[in-house]
């Protein structure tokens, strides 16, 4: 009786804890990490005709894996030293939810490597007839942790396999993440998101660029960011439309303008805008940022009076452009001095010529200067 009542009580035991393990697991990647995923996904299959909740949407989802859990373990019945199996359809449900990404035309895909998803599901049916061979010991007293190690360990495992059949790229995530705050025009902790992060794609570059547009620091803080597309990375591709939050309606209110499909690029979208009536302010900057993007110095000398006065207040990366500009010619057309930013050049220089190898020169003058046009314009290539 002894035996079968310290037995009954390990089980609970073991139950309780993998329960609220599996459901802490759930909740906080749910609701923390793949919330925005899910709603484009939501927010795509629906035709934008439902919204999703990440609390709502944590809960149900949670549960009806529970659920799972518990439909597995009664159909298994799995010794409790191997409870946490039960937990293993469940994790890969959650692993298959989270890889649903937008396609082209306004569908999905799975984002998933179904060669693993079928290697995991083989090992899994394998494990499962091994352990119904092993049963829990019969005889003596049974200890918790004697048997709650091997269930933490196969939760580890399991865990570890939803983060590999899941969509865990972190440009998708940032650029998801980054659309909500925008919209939310919450844009400095948009600026936040991926910060340290030297990869990005188009839509986010743009989106980063909309947001200092917004703050009016575009001019200043631009090439803090990576910068792989040049003047393209400013206007989202008229190819990108799939977007939860409908950011780039906002993006063309805030220039006066859209693009159209006969303008070949964003530097002339830009200078086509900029001379029509309905140009805002921001597009000046847009157009100057361009024009920096593209390496065009001679265009942006000519071009910058027309949206600002030429004197010691221009934003930081125009400095660095026209002391750059006047370095490089002999006879500029614009003539422009900073003692500051001129100081900090010749610092540039100074250092980049301590390096020898051109790959560690640039890394280095990376970590030093790339937040300056000077690092952009030298070592960046152009698309």
């Amino acid at each position: 009786m002894y035996k079968s009542t310290s037995k009954k009580k390990t089980g609970h035991i073991i139950s309780w804890v993998c329960g609220f393990l599996f459901a802490i697991f759930s909740v906080l990647y749910l609701y923390y990490m793949q919330a925005d995923l899910l709603a484009t996904a939501q927010h795509v299959l629906s035709g934008g005709k439902t919204v999703y909740s990440p609390v709502w949407g944590t809960v149900v989802l949670t549960a009806m894996l529970l659920l799972l859990q518990g439909l597995c373990h009664k159909l298994l019945d799995f010794p409790m030293r191997f409870y946490a199996l039960g937990y293993f359809p469940s994790c890969l449900v959650l692993g298959l939810i989270t890889s649903v990404v937008p396609a082209g035309e306004g569908g999905v895909k799975w984002a998933v490597n179904w060669w693993l998803v079928g290697v995991c599901a083989a090992l899994y049916v394998l494990l499962v007839w091994v352990v119904k061979h092993f049963p829990d010991m019969k005889s003596g007293r049974t200890f918790a942790f004697s048997y709650l190690w091997p269930n933490f360990l196969l939760f580890f495992l399991s865990f570890a396999m939803t983060g590999s059949v899941a969509c865990t790229d972190d440009v998708c995530h940032y650029r998801l993440q980054a659309e909500r705050l925008i919209a939310e025009g919450r844009d400095e902790e948009a600026l936040e998101v991926g910060r340290n992060s030297l990869h990005a794609d188009r839509s986010l570059t743009a989106m980063r660029a909309f947001a200092l547009s917004r703050m009016r620091t575009m001019g200043g803080r631009l090439f803090e960011y990576p910068q792989y597309y040049g003047s393209e990375g400013l206007i989202p591709a008229l190819s990108d439309t799939i977007y939860v939050h409908q950011w780039t309606d906002s993006l063309y209110v805030h220039l006066g303008g859209k693009p159209g499909k006969g303008l070949d690029g964003a530097d002339e979208f830009l200078e086509v805008l900029s001379r029509l009536p309905s140009a805002t302010q921001a597009v000046g900057d847009y157009l100057l940022c361009a024009l920096l993007l593209d390496k065009r110095l001679d265009d942006f000398v000519a071009a910058l009076p027309r949206f600002y006065p030429v004197d010691g207040n221009l934003p930081l990366h125009y400095k660095e452009a026209l002391v750059l500009y006047n370095r490089l010619h002999t006879s500029p057309a614009l003539i422009y001095k900073d003692d500051a930013v001129g100081a900090n050049m010749d610092d540039f220089a100074s250092y980049e010529a301590q390096f020898s190898d051109p790959v560690e020169r640039a890394n280095q003058c990376r970590r030093m200067y790339g937040h300056t046009y000077w690092w952009y314009y030298y070592y960046q290539a152009l698309p």
